[in-house]
């Protein structure tokens, strides 16, 4: 039976005017679009319908909704579209919008609205939506309810204005505020759009161009460039420090950069090219490191790249007071909790900063022989047998040794996850696929449905790795796992609770941390899985998690492997990980 949808919908003038948008946003080339349950909504889901081309999620739950399109807007580098119904859906959208902003990710989010006359008339489902993101968006309008006298040119030319906002400088989510009178069925009324308003709209569609989105770069000024190039080539003492860096131009920058110095380099997790350089140092909070860089005290100290997950630079470089401290980072706010006078912070891209790298050629010291030496003894002692249970690290370096690099990618949850691969796994030598974290605000939440939207972006399989408290954050995103086109092994370590917790001052004040902080609890999530069809796996030590998650890559599907571990498991690995010999 041949489909009586249209691609363009005129019922009405509701259906009609969601249907410009909708084209309009795919001409500005957006293509994601996660939608959530509701009926005020109707009008632009019908018209999403309409246009099978574009990716549509259904998301029932906005808040894990709204992670989806963060991870998809983290693939492909556009804006995805969030859409929901009116009243309290769209406050759902908050967590993941604070990170989108915080961490300059492009979202559109479009909130469905009764129209003004109801919004304080004891209308049911209705709040002031006006601005209902606050500062966590970078722009925020009201559209008119569509009718007879709507401006088609306008209604498009501020569309376009919120897809270039989201894009361009520091990227960003928007906001659209759409009310809909009734009817919000694709029904036809009387009053409808005529064919010459299809015909101008159709037109002014395509005549839509789209400005190509600013760049974050700044060029250095002559004399900033001069005293940056005059402290590289007078450093005796030089410490490198990659954080978060995105984008393999980006990282293969940052790389060349720290190859070309040849000075001792830190290498985050996050910054994509951690384990693959020369003078590379191992985590610096181990005490044998941490004594070397004290003794070492940088006299030039250059950070590329957004924060790191370790905050031990933090402290550090308040301490050792270098005389040079370069911070180029894409982000506005100050790099810099400590605040150090000598920092100058740049916001240049770093494919740009590689073009000034004066070539000098390096010397090395004994400073550089005694700081590299001290970090060959910490990658000595990863390689020992350091605790006999099954502990996040063992985790981390099984994932590390098994990855694949191509056509896959590692998601790591925040908390003790992301500092297992940090800190606890020498990568030295090894090749990891792209990785993505939620560093923006560090949250915990959302990092299922995260992945999804990544997996749906990308288009090739992700291996994520959480704890418990995070994934009982996000059951509902578990559900979903079994859905995905592209395969999600999603790697979930049990250790009953927030075991983060357990290296924070606040141990030492047990009857304060337990159990309101670490939220200890006996779930397992076998239940979970079945409920969901998901393939499910449990283990209890290191070699049945290898054979696991060796047999998941093989699969090519998705599943779940939950890794039990003793509650204690990670702070004992620890304790005999920092002692020193």
């Amino acid at each position: 039976m041949e489909s009586t949808v249209k691609p363009w919908l005129t019922q009405n003038w509701n259906t009609f005017a969601s249907s410009l948008l909708v084209h309009g946003l795919a001409q500005l080339g957006v293509r994601g679009f996660f939608v959530s349950p509701g009926y005020r909504d109707a009008p632009f889901i019908a018209a999403l319908q309409a246009c099978p081309d574009l990716y549509i999620k259904s998301c029932m739950d906005e808040r894990a909704g709204a992670y989806e399109a963060l991870g998809f807007a983290k693939a492909t580098r556009r804006p995805a579209v969030l859409v929901c119904t009116s009243g309290t859906a769209g406050a759902n959208y908050l967590p993941a919008l604070i990170e989108a902003k915080t961490d300059q990710i492009p979202l559109f989010v479009l909130t469905a609205d009764r129209p003004f006359e109801m919004v304080y008339a004891g209308a049911q489902q209705v709040i002031d939506q006006r601005q209902l993101f606050g500062p966590f968006v970078k722009q925020s309008l009201d559209f008119p309810a569509p009718g007879p006298t709507m401006d088609l040119a306008a209604w498009l030319s501020y569309a376009r204005m919120l897809v270039e906002i989201s894009c361009e400088g520091r990227q960003g989510p928007v906001h659209l505020n759409l009310p809909f009178r009734l009817p919000l069925d694709p029904v036809e009324t009387a009053d409808r759009p005529t064919a010459a308003d299809l015909t101008a709209a159709q037109d002014l569609v395509q005549r839509l161009k789209v400005q190509p989105p600013l760049t974050q770069s700044l060029r250095l000024t002559t004399a900033v460039a001069r005293d940056w190039v005059e402290d590289l080539r007078s450093a005796e003492r030089g410490l490198i420090i990659l954080g978060r860096i995105q984008g393999r131009d980006e990282q293969r920058a940052a790389a060349s950069l720290a190859a070309s110095l040849g000075w001792p380099c830190f290498a985050d997790i996050t910054s994509g090219v951690k384990g693959r350089l020369d003078h590379e140092l191992m985590d610096p909070t181990h005490p044998i490191m941490s004594e070397a860089l004290t003794e070492y005290r940088p006299d030039v100290c250059i950070y590329l790249g957004r924060r790191a997950v370790t905050g031990f630079f933090d402290n550090f470089l308040q301490k050792v007071k270098p005389r040079a401290y370069w911070v180029f980072t894409p982000d506005a706010t100050v790099q810099d909790p400590g605040h150090v006078p000598e920092r100058r912070q740049v916001m240049i891209d770093l494919v740009s900063l590689a073009q000034l790298w004066p070539d000098t050629p390096f010397v090395p010291r004994p400073a550089h022989e005694a700081l590299w030496n001290a970090s060959e003894r910490v990658r000595t002692q990863l390689a020992r047998p350091l605790y006999r249970g099954f502990c996040f690290a063992d985790v981390a370096q099984e994932i590390a040794a098994a990855v694949p690099t191509r056509d896959h990618g590692l998601f790591l949850g925040n908390s003790t996850a992301i500092r297992a691969f940090d800190s606890w796994c020498d990568l030295t030598g090894k090749r990891l696929p792209i990785v993505e974290a939620n560093r923006g605000v560090n949250g915990i939440e959302g990092l299922v449905a995260t992945t999804l939207g990544l997996a749906a972006g990308a288009e090739h399989a992700w291996t994520a790795v959480i704890g418990d408290v995070s994934a009982l954050h996000d059951l509902n995103s578990i559900l979903s796992l079994p859905q995905t086109a592209a395969p999600i092994i999603l790697i979930l370590v049990n250790n009953s609770g927030g075991r983060i917790f357990e290296f924070l001052p606040i141990k030492a004040h047990g009857w304060v941390k337990d159990p309101l902080i670490t939220t200890p609890h006996h779930f397992r999530f076998q239940g979970v899985a079945e409920m969901a069809g998901l393939a499910y796996e449990h283990c209890s030590d290191r070699l049945r998690f290898r054979d696991l998650y060796q047999k998941a890559l093989r699969s090519g599907t998705s599943c779940l492997i939950e890794c039990q571990q003793d509650p204690l498991a990670d702070q004992m690995y620890v304790q005999a990980y920092k002692k020193q010999e």
